[in-house]
């Protein structure tokens, strides 16, 4: 127990932390948050930057376009039923909306 009261009075009493300590720590902590969401960003956006052909121009761009399209090209078509009940729901939406793509177009166009 003699332990305890050396140690205790020997401890100097803290002392509270001044303004311009309380600012310099704050600013450090937003300092650390901003560089670490900053290279957090960076690593993300390069990591993805391999997949965003719109990034890309000229011969990149084209070569990424025609990997995809035989892509497309070489996938299985849809079944019957599916392909059936797409077109359905294309024709009820054209009939739906005729009218108003009549009336953007005009008379001069009928």
């Amino acid at each position: 127990m003699s332990d305890q009261t050396e140690t205790e009075e020997d401890a100097e009493p803290s002392r509270p932390l001044t303004e311009i300590q309380i600012f310099l720590i704050k600013l450090a902590a937003v300092t650390g948050a901003v560089f670490f969401l900053m290279v957090a960003g960076y690593l993300f956006i390069s990591s993805q930057a391999e997949d965003l052909a719109f990034l890309k121009g000229g011969h990149a761009f084209w070569e990424k376009a025609e990997e995809k399209l035989y892509k497309l090209a070489d996938e299985p078509d849809l079944p019957e039923p599916k392909k059936a009940k797409i077109i359905g729901a294309l024709r009820k939406l054209a009939e739906k909306y005729r009218p108003y793509i009549d009336a953007l177009e005009g008379p001069e166009r009928k």
